[in-house]
């Protein structure tokens, strides 16, 4: 650790390419980075998205299923996969482009179908559906999840047999009310009882499906403190170890208002990591960590009170990717989101226009240095 220290002092790695650093780049975790394009877009733009993925020559990449749109309504035969309530087109599109392009997906699945919970139905316009689903209902479509994409699933539509894909999220940031609701509830923190609850039934059913899956929960969003709208991340990843949840590995998002490098108490934060690692040793010796989502915004935000200069992210960028303390076989991936801005999230390594912010280059400079490395088949 001393030694990597006394590199990183010396290269002050603000570049790729410097004595050192590629031999830091390739001890890192394997970059990544996701499209929040995929599960939106027109379906005929799906394969010039995945394009511009492998443009950057990635291996992993990290993609959202969202469960209202896959199940529209409710099937009858929540558990098989060939419900002809289920339209898998987007999603079977999307494993199909990437499996071509030699990329590795990790699929997150959340947006509860209005069959699904007793809330209350979202707005109009609304496009993500929060409300807490039944556990029993999330679990079998995750069940049908896992078993489209066991490697073997030969869909009516022909084709030939589906990609495997192993690593399966459970939801995204449920600590967040944006995301997961509801959070509080008559005084009591009801967000973490509600998503063990949905761990505990999907995770043996996933298991039914392909034993081999990996099933990572948590999928904690970079708050650091709890309030109404939401649950900080050392609160939530306690709890859920105290009510118990069976999982393969944990998943963190990290955003910190502070640079990589800064010295700082707060988790989730870069600095932080060793202390978040002990934490989940408490849960399981050893149990993996991925970063399923990090970068810095580069404009000003609702959801976000701090920004960067596009120099600096590119920077940052560099930074992340050569932390000593990243440098563990604990921390398979860290996802950069996003590939490019939007309106809500100005951290893409492209502006909205598709053109390159000099975070582009450091990236392609990282995953370079990795030279193809990738997530365990």
């Amino acid at each position: 650790m001393a030694a990597a220290v006394a590199v990183l002092v010396a290269v002050g790695a603000s570049a790729c390419g410097g004595d050192g650093t590629d031999e830091l780049l390739a001890a890192a975790p394997v970059a990544a980075v996701q499209d929040d394009h995929l599960p939106v877009d027109p379906i005929e733009a799906i394969p010039d998205r995945i394009a511009l993925i492998r443009e950057l020559g990635v291996t992993t990449t990290r993609v959202d299923l969202f469960w209202a749109h896959i199940a529209p309504s409710r099937p009858v035969r929540p558990a098989d996969p060939a419900d002809p309530a289920y339209d898998w087109v987007r999603a079977d599109l999307i494993m199909r482009e990437l499996a071509a392009a030699g990329i590795t997906p990790i699929i997150s699945v959340y947006n509860t179908p209005a069959w699904a919970t007793d809330a209350p139905p979202p707005d109009p316009g609304v496009v993500i559906n929060t409300a807490a689903p039944d556990p029993d209902a999330f679990a079998a479509f995750m069940r049908a999840v896992v078993d489209r994409y066991s490697g073997d699933f030969m869909p009516a539509s022909g084709g030939g047999a589906l990609p495997q894909v192993r690593r399966f999220e459970i939801w995204n940031e449920p600590n967040l009310a944006g995301f997961f609701a509801p959070q509080v509830e008559d005084g009591r923190r009801v967000a973490i009882e509600n998503y063990a609850a949905m761990v505990k039934a999907a995770y043996p059913a996933m298991k039914r499906a392909n034993p081999d899956a990996i099933v990572i929960a948590g999928v904690a969003g970079p708050r650091s403190s709890s309030s109404d709208t939401g649950t900080g991340a050392l609160e939530w990843l306690r709890g859920l170890r105290r009510l118990g949840i069976p999982l393969d590995a944990y998943s963190q998002h990290i955003y910190p208002a502070s640079a990589p490098r800064a010295e700082t108490d707060v988790i989730p934060t870069w600095n932080t990591i060793d202390r978040l690692l002990d934490e989940l040793d408490r849960f399981s010796p050893g149990l993996p960590l991925y970063i399923t989502e990090a970068g810095y915004t580069t404009a000003a935000t609702p959801y976000r009170d701090t920004r960067v200069t596009e120099e600096q992210q590119a920077e940052y960028l560099t930074d992340i990717f050569t932390l000593p303390q990243l440098a563990t076989p604990r921390i398979p991936t860290v996802v950069w989101f996003n590939m490019q801005d939007n309106a809500n999230w100005p951290a893409g390594l492209m502006r909205e226009d598709l053109s390159r912010k000099p975070s582009y280059d450091r990236f392609v400079d990282v995953v370079d240095a990795q030279d193809g490395a990738g997530l365990d088949p």
